[in-house]
C-alpha cells in the first residue's frame, strides 16, 4: 500500500504541473516558477493534496544528481581542471565574503555569536538545481557567467561537510575537535580525487565492452547505475549525492559515449528535476507569509541584494566585464538546497528559533521564484542598453592596423585561424575575455591583442572595426556573439562577418543580424560526411564543393528542412545519374606497365573508357589500342559510377 500512496503523490505532482506549466508558458514565464507554484498549490499549506513530503524529497535529490551528472559530462574534465584554480579562487572568496556579511547580519539582529555564524553558513549557498536549469534552458553553460556560476556552486557543495561538522559547536555541545574537522576536509578532497581517477579509467572500459552488445537498454541501465552508484558512494562517505553525480559525469566526459548517454539520461533528469522544484514549493508556509508578509519580503530583498552584490564585486575584481558580473550576480542570488538541510539541522539543535526558520524558508522560496525573472530581466536590459552611444574617436587609442581580420575568441578555432593568418602575412587583431589567453598570445609575439568584451563598442573601435575587412566570432557565449555581431554591423555595415555557433536555433537570428557566413558545428560535420560519401561514388570535387556552397549559401536549409530541400537534393540525383570522370595514377612496378590498351581491354571488362592519358605533362587524347602504358602515366577514365568502380577494382 505504501508504494500505491507514493505513486499517487507522483501522479498528483505531474498531473497538476501540466496545466500550470502550460499557463506559464503562454504568458512567457519560466517553467521553474510554474513548478514552484504547483508545489505551493498542492502542498501541506495549500490544498493539502500531499501532506508527507519525505519520499518526494528523495526523488528531488535524485533529480539534482542527474542534472549535475549531465553537466559534468558536458563540462569535460580537461576544461574543468584547466579552470580549477579560478574555481577555487572565485568559490572560496564568495563563501568567505558571504559568510562574513551573514555573521554581520546576525549580529545586527542581536543574535549570539553562534547563531550569527550559523546565519553566515546558510547564506553562503546557492541552488545548484536552479542555476544549472536556467543555464541549460539558455544553452549558456559554456559562457563566462556559466563557468563562474558552476564553479562557485561546486565549491559551495564541498563546504557543506565542514559546516555540518561545526553545527554541534554552534549549539553549545561538544562537537569534534579542530583536527578532526581538518582531517574530514582532507579526506573529502582525497575521496574526490580517488573516485575521479578510478572512474576516469575504469568506466570507459566497462562501457566499451557493453556497447559491443548493441543493446541500447543495457547502456541506459549502465548509465543510471554509474551516475547513481558514484553518487551513493560519495553520500556514504560523508559527501553529497550531487558531488558524486558530478564526478561521474566528469569521468565520462571526452569519451565516445557522452552524447548517447546524455540523450538516454535526459528524460529521467527532467522528470525528477521537476519533482525537486515542486517539492520546494511544498515547504512554503502560506499562513506564515500572510501573517509576516513585510518581514519575509524584506528578508528576500536583503538576501538577493547581499548575494548579488558580493558576486558582482568579486567577478568585477577578476577583470570580467559588467555584463558577466551582472549575470553572475543574479544567477547566484538565491538560497541553495543545502541551506535548507543546514537550517533544518539548526532548528533541531535549537541554534535558531522556529520564527527565524519559517522566515528563512519563506524568503528562500521567494528568492527561487525571483531568480529566473531577474535573469530574464537582466538579459533583456543588456540587449536593450544603448550600446551605440557615440564615443569620440579621439578618446580611443586605436591599434595601427587596417584591412585586417578581427578574431574574437582564442579557443581552438581562434588559435588555428591566427596561426594561418600569421603564416600568410595577413594582419589581424585578437580580442578575448580570458586574460590568460591574451597573455599567452603576447608571449608568442602577437602585438595586436586586446583583453575585453567583444560586444563593447570601445573594444571594437580599439580593434579598428571601422577599417577591418573581416570579423570572425569564435566565442562560446551565444548572447555575446549576437551582441558583438549587432554592434559590429552597426559600426561597419560593409564588414564581412564569419560566425561559429554550436546552436542550430541561432542560425535565423544570426542571419537577421547580418552574419555573412555562419558555421554551425554539427552541420559542417554533416557536409564533411556527405562529401566523403560522394567521393566514394566518384562525384568530381568541383561538384562536391559546389554542392557544399549551395547548402551553406542557403543557411543550411537542406538540413533544417525549412526550404530548398527538393532543389538541392535534385541536383545530387542529377549528378549521380550522369557519367563521371576519374583519374588513375600508374605506379612503378604496376602489373599494367608495358601492356597495351588493347591488352588491358578495360572497356570490355568494366564499361568504362580511357579517354585521355597524361604523360610527361602532355595530354594524349583518345589513345589508340596499341598504346603502351608506362610508369607515371595518368589515366583519365570516363563512365558511369558503377563502371568507374569496377574499372578501378580491375586496375588495383
Amino acid at each position: 500500500m505504501e508504494g500505491f500512496f507514493f505513486f499517487k503523490k507522483l501522479l498528483i505532482i505531474l498531473g497538476f504541473s501540466i496545466p500550470v506549466i502550460y499557463i506559464f508558458n503562454k504568458i512567457k514565464v519560466p517553467s521553474i516558477i510554474g513548478f514552484l507554484i504547483t508545489g505551493i498549490i498542492i502542498g501541506p499549506f495549500g490544498l493539502r493534496l500531499i501532506d508527507d513530503t519525505a519520499g518526494i524529497q528523495f526523488m528531488a535529490e535524485i533529480g539534482v544528481a542527474f542534472l549535475l551528472f549531465t553537466i559534468g559530462i558536458e563540462i569535460q574534465l580537461s576544461r574543468f581542471l584547466k579552470n580549477l584554480s579560478e574555481i577555487l579562487l572565485t568559490g572560496g572568496l564568495q563563501i568567505l565574503c558571504t559568510f562574513l556579511v551573514g555573521v554581520g547580519v546576525g549580529l545586527a539582529m542581536q543574535l549570539s555569536i553562534g547563531q550569527s555564524i550559523f546565519i553566515g553558513f546558510i547564506l553562503t549557498h546557492s541552488s545548484s538545481a536552479l542555476i544549472l536549469k536556467i543555464l541549460k534552458d539558455r544553452s549558456d553553460e559554456s559562457s563566462p557567467q556559466g563557468k563562474i556560476s558552476i564553479g562557485v556552486i561546486l565549491f559551495q557543495d564541498m563546504m557543506v561537510v565542514p559546516m555540518m561538522l561545526l553545527i554541534p559547536f554552534l549549539a553549545g555541545g561538544s562537537g569534534p575537535d579542530i583536527l578532526m574537522i581538518i582531517w574530514k576536509l582532507i579526506k573529502s578532497v582525497l575521496i574526490i580525487v580517488a573516485l575521479l581517477a578510478v572512474a576516469r579509467y575504469l568506466i570507459p572500459l566497462v562501457l566499451e565492452n557493453l556497447v559491443t552488445m548493441n543493446m541500447r537498454d543495457v547502456l541506459v541501465i549502465t548509465s543510471v547505475v554509474i551516475a547513481m552508484g558514484i553518487a551513493w558512494i560519495t553520500e556514504s562517505l560523508g559527501l553529497s549525492l550531487a558531488i558524486g553525480a558530478f564526478l561521474a559525469g566528469l569521468a565520462l566526459s571526452d569519451t565516445d559515449f557522452t552524447h548517447q548517454i546524455i540523450s538516454d539520461i535526459n528524460p529521467f533528469r527532467d522528470v525528477f528535476l521537476s519533482v525537486f522544484f515542486v517539492s520546494l514549493g511544498m515547504i512554503f508556509n502560506l499562513d506564515f507569509l500572510r501573517e509576516n508578509t513585510g518581514y519575509i519580503l524584506l528578508l528576500s530583498l536583503i538576501i538577493i541584494g547581499i548575494k548579488a552584490a558580493i558576486v558582482f564585486g568579486l567577478v568585477s575584481l577578476l577583470k570580467y566585464p559588467l555584463r558577466v558580473a551582472l549575470l553572475s550576480g543574479v544567477l547566484l542570488a538565491q538560497i541553495g538546497e543545502f541551506s535548507f538541510v543546514l537550517a533544518s539541522q539548526g532548528l533541531r539543535e535549537n541554534i535558531i528559533s522556529g520564527f527565524i526558520y519559517q522566515g528563512f524558508i519563506g524568503a528562500s522560496v521567494l528568492t527561487f521564484i525571483a531568480t529566473p525573472l531577474l535573469v530574464s530581466l537582466t538579459y533583456y536590459l543588456l540587449a536593450r542598453k544603448n550600446i551605440f552611444e557615440d564615443i569620440p574617436d579621439g578618446k580611443i587609442n586605436k591599434l595601427p592596423v587596417d584591412n585586417h581580420v578581427i578574431v574574437c575568441g582564442m579557443g581552438l578555432n581562434g588559435r588555428n585561424l591566427v596561426k594561418v593568418l600569421k603564416n600568410t602575412g595577413i594582419k589581424y587583431v585578437i580580442v578575448d575575455l580570458n586574460y590568460k589567453k591574451i597573455k599567452q598570445s603576447k608571449a608568442k609575439g602577437d602585438k595586436n591583442v586586446i583583453w575585453g568584451d567583444a560586444s563593447n563598442i570601445e573594444i571594437l573601435k580599439r580593434a579598428g572595426i571601422d577599417s577591418a575587412r573581416v570579423l570572425v566570432l569564435a566565442i562560446s557565449d551565444r548572447f555575446l556573439t549576437k551582441q558583438c555581431l549587432n554592434v559590429a554591423k552597426k559600426i561597419n555595415p560593409n564588414l564581412h562577418t564569419i560566425v561559429r555557433t554550436k546552436y542550430v536555433a541561432d542560425i535565423d537570428d544570426l542571419v537577421k543580424l547580418g552574419a555573412d557566413n555562419i558555421i554551425p558545428e554539427e552541420y559542417e560535420t554533416s557536409i564533411q560526411i556527405f562529401s566523403r560519401v560522394l567521393r566514394m561514388f566518384h562525384v568530381p570535387n568541383s561538384i562536391i564543393l559546389a554542392q557544399g556552397n549551395i547548402i551553406r549559401n542557403k543557411s543550411y536549409g537542406v538540413f533544417r528542412e525549412v526550404r530548398f530541400t527538393e532543389e538541392a537534393f535534385e541536383q545530387i540525383n542529377q549528378i549521380l545519374a550522369q557519367g563521371t570522370i576519374e583519374t588513375y595514377y600508374v605506379a612503378s612496378g604496376h602489373k599494367i606497365v608495358g601492356k597495351s590498351l588493347r591488352d588491358l581491354n578495360l572497356k570490355a571488362q568494366s564499361g568504362a573508357t580511357i579517354i585521355n592519358i597524361i604523360r610527361n605533362n602532355e595530354t594524349i587524347t583518345h589513345p589508340p589500342g596499341g598504346f603502351i602504358l608506362q610508369a607515371a602515366d595518368q589515366l583519365i577514365i570516363f563512365g558511369s559510377h558503377s563502371a568507374i568502380d569496377l574499372a578501378l577494382e580491375i586496375l588495383k
